[in-house]
C-alpha cells in the first residue's frame, strides 16, 4: 500500500477517533449498541464487488443505527458493525471501520439537528467522499469511480433508506412484537430482495463483458495480425476521450466501442481478410461491410451496448465525407466515432502488416497531423498530440505489449 493510501487511512481514523472522544458524553454500552452492531455485522456479509473493495448491505443496519441512537453510539456501530471478507489487512481494516463509524456518527449528528433525511445524505455522502478519495490515492478518476461504483447503486440506495427510517422508528415503537429488535429484523426483509437484485444486475454486466472480451478474443484468433490491436485501440482512445474532457460516460462508450469497433470483421471472409496483396474491388467491398456487420452482430446486446453503436458502425467515417459505410462528413460523425478513427489509424500504421513494416511513432504522429482537416477532426488531433507528447505506454506497440503481458 502506497503511503499516500497510508496518510488517507491514517487522517480519516485521527478524524473519527477525535470526534467519538469528542461526543463520547452521548455514548450508552447499551442493548442498541449490540443489536445495531450485530446487524451490521450479517448484513455486511452481504455485499457485492465493485471496481475495488466492496458494496456490503451493512449500510442499512448503519443508517437505522445512526437514525435511531445518540452520535458517539452510532459511530461506535458503525466501527463495529461490520466483518470483512478476503483476509485480515490492518490498514484496510482501519479505513473500513474508520469510514463507517465516520459516516454514522455524522449521520447521527445531522439527524439530531435537521432529522432523517440529513441523516441519511449525510451517511451517504461521507460514504462517497471516503471511497473516492481512497480511489484518488490509489490514482483513478474521481469521475469514473462514481460513475463505475457509485452511480448506478445509487437507486438502491435511495430507495433502501426508507427501510432504515422504518426499522429505526420500529426498534423504539414496536407494533408487531413486544420488542423493537423484532420488529426492525422483520422490517429489514426486503433487503433481501434488493440483494438478489444486485447480484442479477451485476451477474448480467460481467456477463456482457465476458461476452465482448471472447468476441475480441475470437477475432484476434482469426486474424493474428490484429493481436492486441483492439486493446491498444481502446487504450489510445480513452486517452484522447480523457484529454478532451469527456464525460465518464462518454469515456467508457469510447474504450468499449474501440474494443469492439473491428468485431464485423468476423463475418469477412478468411480469404478476403488475410490477403496479403492487393484487393479486388469486391473484396474492398466486404472488407467495407465489416461496421455494419458488427452493428449486426452487436444488436441482441444493444440494451447494454447502444452507446457503442455509433463507434463501431462510424469508426471509417472521414471528416471529409469520403469514407464509409454512409459517407458522413464533419460533426455528423459522433465524436466517440472520430476519436477511435484516429487511434485506430495510429494504432494500425505503428503495427506491422503482411503487406508493409510499421512506421516509427513519429511518422505516425505526422501523417496523422497531416491527415487533420481532411480525414480526422483537427480536435481530435490536437488532443491525440498533446497525449502523445506525454510518452504514453501505448506509443509504441513494443512497450505497450510489454506493459500489457508483464
Amino acid at each position: 500500500m502506497n503511503a499516500r493510501v497510508k496518510l488517507i487511512v491514517l487522517s480519516l481514523l485521527v478524524l473519527y477517533l477525535g470526534l467519538l472522544f469528542g461526543g463520547i458524553r452521548t455514548f450508552r454500552a447499551d442493548q442498541g449498541l449490540v443489536f445495531f452492531a450485530l446487524l451490521g455485522v450479517v448484513l455486511s456479509r452481504i455485499g457485492i464487488p465493485l471496481q475495488f473493495g466492496r458494496l456490503t448491505m451493512g449500510f442499512v443496519a448503519h443508517i437505522a443505527a445512526a437514525l435511531a441512537l445518540p452520535p458517539a453510539t452510532a459511530g461506535a456501530v458503525g466501527a463495529l458493525g461490520y466483518l470483512g471478507t478476503g483476509g485480515f489487512n490492518p490498514w484496510k481494516e482501519a479505513f473500513n471501520r474508520a469510514q463507517l463509524g465516520l459516516a454514522a456518527f455524522l449521520a447521527s449528528t445531522a439527524n439530531q439537528v435537521a432529522g432523517p433525511l440529513a441523516g441519511g445524505t449525510v451517511y451517504f455522502l461521507t460514504n462517497l467522499g471516503a471511497l473516492t478519495l481512497l480511489g484518488v490515492g490509489l490514482g483513478k478518476p474521481p469521475a469514473s469511480l462514481w460513475s463505475e461504483n457509485f452511480r448506478a447503486f445509487l437507486p438502491s440506495y435511495l430507495g433502501l433508506f426508507p427501510v432504515s427510517l422504518l426499522a429505526s422508528a420500529l426498534y423504539h415503537r414496536p407494533l408487531v412484537t413486544p420488542w423493537g429488535g423484532l420488529d426492525t429484523a422483520i422490517a429489514l426483509f426486503p433487503v433481501v430482495y434488493v440483494y438478489f437484485l444486485w447480484v442479477h444486475q451485476v451477474r448480467l454486466a460481467n456477463a456482457v463483458r465476458n461476452i465482448v472480451e471472447a468476441s475480441v478474443r475470437y477475432l484476434e484468433a482469426k486474424d493474428t495480425y490484429t493481436a492486441y490491436h483492439s486493446e491498444r485501440v481502446a487504450a489510445i482512445a480513452r486517452d484522447i476521450a480523457l484529454e478532451m474532457g469527456l464525460s465518464p460516460d462518454q469515456t467508457r462508450a469510447v474504450e468499449l466501442g474501440a474494443r469492439l469497433h473491428d468485431i464485423g470483421k468476423v463475418k469477412v471472409p478468411d480469404p478476403v481478410l488475410k490477403k496479403e496483396g492487393g484487393l479486388s474491388k469486391e473484396e474492398w467491398g466486404a472488407i467495407a461491410k465489416h461496421p455494419l456487420y458488427g452493428v449486426e452482430l452487436l444488436k441482441p446486446l444493444e440494451s447494454f451496448l447502444g452507446e457503442v453503436f455509433p463507434v463501431v458502425l462510424y469508426h471509417h467515417e472521414r471528416w471529409d465525407g469520403r469514407g464509409y459505410p454512409e459517407g458522413k462528413a464533419g460533426y455528423e460523425i459522433p465524436l466517440t466515432a472520430r476519436i477511435v478513427a484516429v487511434a485506430d489509424a495510429y494504432e494500425a500504421m505503428t503495427s506491422d502488416r503482411p503487406y508493409r513494416r510499421a512506421k516509427s511513432p513519429e511518422e505516425a504522429l505526422k501523417e496523422i497531423q497531416d491527415l487533420a482537416g481532411t480525414q480526422f477532426d483537427p480536435r481530435v488531433v490536437e488532443a491525440f498530440t498533446r497525449v502523445w507528447e506525454r510518452n504514453p505506454a501505448w506509443k509504441t506497440k513494443t512497450e505497450y505489449l510489454k506493459t500489457t503481458l508483464a
